[in-house]
C-alpha cells in the first residue's frame, strides 16, 4: 500500500469524517472504499460508440418510412 496526501476544503473533510464515523470505519478506509466504488463503476459502463461517421449515409439514398413499410409487410 502507498501513502500519499490529499487536500481537503474545511466543510468536505468534515462531512467524509462524519460518514466514515458512521459506517465504523476509519478515514482512510472510507476514502479507499468510496474510490473503489468509483472505480468498478467505471469498468462496467457500456463505453459510448462513435456513430459520428456514419453521419449522413443514407442522405442520397431514396429510403422512405413508407418504403420501408411496403418492404416489411410483403
Amino acid at each position: 500500500m502507498q501513502r500519499t496526501q490529499i487536500y481537503f476544503e474545511e466543510n468536505m473533510l468534515e462531512e467524509i469524517k462524519s460518514r466514515a464515523k458512521s459506517m465504523g470505519i476509519s478515514l482512510s478506509a472510507y476514502i479507499r472504499e468510496v474510490l473503489q466504488k468509483d472505480l468498478n463503476e467505471k469498468k462496467r459502463a457500456p463505453e459510448k460508440l462513435d456513430f459520428s461517421e456514419f453521419s449522413g449515409m443514407w442522405k442520397d439514398s431514396d429510403i422512405t418510412l413508407d418504403s420501408i413499410r411496403e418492404k416489411a409487410w410483403k
